[in-house]
């Protein structure tokens, strides 16, 4: 089925109910308004993951993907110290998501993927999505780096090849989607962890601990080196995610989800 559209929010009533009969699977990016160093705009994770949503839902024949617009805040408390950030408190967060998948359901959707753009939704996202499957109402949600671990590894050239905070993969991906919002004369290679130095990284992680990281008001903002982005690595980068995430809606589309609620009580 060819959409006038791929946004849902573009499309008109009676074609929305004619992506749900075409079996469209529903992709909704979700990321953050925060602030990303002195080098990259604030909707940083919301614009990656849209156009994330977007290249998959332009490549993907088979199934439709209808893509959902619906937030451009996150949970975001550990940006609060920089200005520009507006984060969403933990209960604002899951409600929102619970609701929007509520509402997609009830137009007749069942295959619901949200793509996240931002580290600090996963742990609330991954609560919701387990509460929401005991509930019946199964949904599949991924971070869009982690469909390309293996090819951020092999692309980034700095010493830390991960996703970091506005380092070299984000700074890459922005200029890559958005060249014009990019002030790379202004990106920084930050290797300390913004938040406490008084409890070092390596001890953590060599423990297998967690410390919740508060991105200092005194810090850069950044961790990774964004001095080493460009195009390039943003466009190879960005043309894997997309094409594993149209992978993953196929897969989804075929899978046979499983529905029935631990809640309900069982018939007599």
């Amino acid at each position: 089925m060819k959409f006038r559209s791929h946004v849902w929010n573009e499309l008109r009533s009676p074609e929305i109910a004619a992506a749900r009969d075409a079996g469209a699977v529903v992709v909704i990016p979700i990321g953050a308004t925060e602030q990303h160093g002195a080098h990259l705009p604030l909707d940083t994770d919301v614009l990656s993951a849209t156009r994330v949503a977007l290249g998959a839902a332009e490549l993907s024949k088979e199934p439709p993907i209808l893509v959902a617009k619906i937030a451009s805040v996150g949970f975001s408390p550990h940006h609060m110290m920089h200005p520009g950030t507006i984060s969403l408190r933990m209960e604002t967060f899951t409600a929102l998501v619970r609701d929007v998948v509520v509402s997609v359901r009830r137009h007749g959707f069942r295959k619901i993927i949200f793509v996240n753009g931002h580290g600090g939704n996963v742990a609330p996202l991954s609560a919701m999505a387990h509460e929401l499957a005991a509930e019946g109402m199964p949904i599949v949600f991924c971070s869009y780096w982690d469909l390309i671990r293996s090819e951020i590894a092999e692309t980034l050239e700095g010493s830390r090849k991960t996703v970091g905070h506005a380092g070299e993969f984000e700074t890459s991906v922005l200029l890559h989607v958005r060249p014009e919002g990019v002030r790379l004369e202004a990106a920084v290679d930050e290797r300390r962890p913004p938040w406490n130095p008084r409890l070092r990284h390596d001890v953590l992680v060599e423990a297998g601990a967690v410390f919740p990281p508060i991105f200092s008001s005194d810090s850069t903002g950044v961790l990774g080196d964004a001095r080493r982005a460009s195009t390039e690595k943003g466009r190879k980068l960005f043309e894997s995610a997309v094409s594993r995430l149209a992978d993953l809606a196929r897969r989804v589309a075929e899978a046979d989800l499983f529905e029935a609620s631990v809640w309900e009580e069982p018939e007599p």
